[in-house]
């Protein structure tokens, strides 16, 4: 039987025009500058010129426009996630690993150096000393702690022939542990502290790489005592009797959850500590005032909140004022696990300042030190950033 040109014409014409209408749909709808399922900027394009036609700039910029803006692109994603869980039951899913109730992070294949390990310890060792130098100059204190990060705190969650990096942890934190006690610091492990606490799962995440409240408040109490032992004063801490813990029942999927669209959900709510007796104080974040507040509270109890809950999120540099001349000043700094501690930090200081130098550019650590003196630093890594030496482990130069 002859096929009909007719049939041919009708396919090529229906499957140009679909093209096309997807096309339009694309230029034509709103254009969002972020993904909340994916964390992260959407492409915009190039500035449009004579210049950035001729360069090249702009041309290259469209594809990944059109990518990240395409028409319907989050309904297929999303339709490609739950393909990858419930029919093919892939192991990894987006960088998630589903296990044990629990969405891990997926950590690359390593072979741990232990060479390499030792001499990127001795080198972050030998930077924190200069530091700690820095800061007892001029009559300060100096503590640096590191904690877990969700695949150190649960390691035997991963799938045997999955990475739960417990290796390179076993090599990582005994070296730069050793280095420091050579240069007469003592490192403040969270690790062990929360084996002793029993490491109940409720300390950390269960769909996200940070520790849950239960988590940052043993960081914070741990910390505040150690400080109080070191400077033979007796600081604030928030307790059972000074503290209220409320749980939001605001739905939280963490990153992994949003990962996967919504699609695997742990069921985990976000906790916050307010003082029962609140101390009135300013706050300013990058030079700017801002609301008093250390808890970004959603307007109702059914919106969804991330983890800028707390503090906001990650910012350059907040300033928290609670004029209170006869306690010391504090600076925290470090990547995003310092915030639920920062909430609860400002109340025993007069003054806390908190750098997170992925945001902050004005100056390196050591001259923000030097110019505003704080009587204690604090600095708080993740054991994945403790050896790392770029943002808040480049503590003497900007970051390019």
């Amino acid at each position: 039987m002859k096929k009909s040109r007719w049939a041919d014409w009708f396919l090529v014409i229906g499957f140009v025009g679909f093209l096309a209408l997807a096309l339009a749909v694309t230029l034509v709808r709103p254009k969002s500058g972020w993904s909340y399922y994916e964390n992260r900027n959407l492409a915009r394009p190039a500035e449009l010129s004579v210049e950035t036609l001729l360069d090249g700039t702009f041309p290259a910029s469209v594809e990944p426009v059109l990518q990240d803006h395409a028409a319907g692109r989050n309904t297929l994603m999303k339709l490609s996630v739950w393909v990858d869980l419930h029919l093919f039951h892939r192991p990894v899913v987006n960088q998630v690993v589903p296990a044990d109730g629990m969405l891990l992070g997926w950590n690359p294949y390593e072979t741990p150096d232990p060479a390499g390990i030792t001499a990127q310890a001795e080198h972050m060792a030998e930077e924190l000393a200069r530091l700690r130098d820095v800061v007892e100059e001029y009559g300060g204190h100096f503590c640096y702690a590191a904690v877990p990060g969700q695949y150190a705190y649960y390691p035997d969650a991963y799938p045997d022939f999955l990475n739960n990096r417990e290796a390179y942890t076993a090599l990582e934190v005994p070296a730069l542990t050793h280095a420091m006690a050579e240069r007469g610091m003592d490192l403040l492990d969270m690790g062990p502290v929360l084996d002793t606490a029993g490491n109940p799962r409720e300390y950390y995440s269960m769909a996200d790489y940070h520790y849950q409240f239960g988590g940052a408040y043993l960081t914070y109490r741990a910390i505040l005592e150690r400080l109080s032992a070191e400077l033979g004063t007796e600081l604030t801490i928030l307790d059972g009797n000074s503290l209220a813990v409320e749980t939001l029942p605001n739905p939280y999927l963490g990153s992994r959850g949003r990962k996967l669209f919504g699609l695997e959900d742990c069921g985990e709510h976000l906790t916050i500590g307010l003082p029962r007796a609140p101390v009135p104080f300013t706050r300013t974040d990058n030079g700017t005032e801002t609301a008093p507040t250390v808890y970004a509270l959603p307007a109702t109890g059914t919106e969804g909140v991330l983890y800028s809950l707390y503090m906001g999120g990650d910012v350059g540099e907040t300033v928290i004022e609670t004029n209170r001349p006869d306690l010391p000043s504090i600076l925290i700094y470090g990547d995003s696990f310092t915030n639920p501690v920062e909430c609860l930090a400002y109340y025993s200081f007069d003054e806390m300042r908190s750098i997170d130098l992925r945001h902050y550019r004005e100056m390196p650590l050591a001259d923000y030190i030097r110019l505003h003196q704080p009587d204690i630093v604090v600095g708080i890594r993740d054991y994945e950033a403790l050896l790392s030496t770029d943002y808040n482990g480049n503590l003497f130069q900007l970051q390019p």
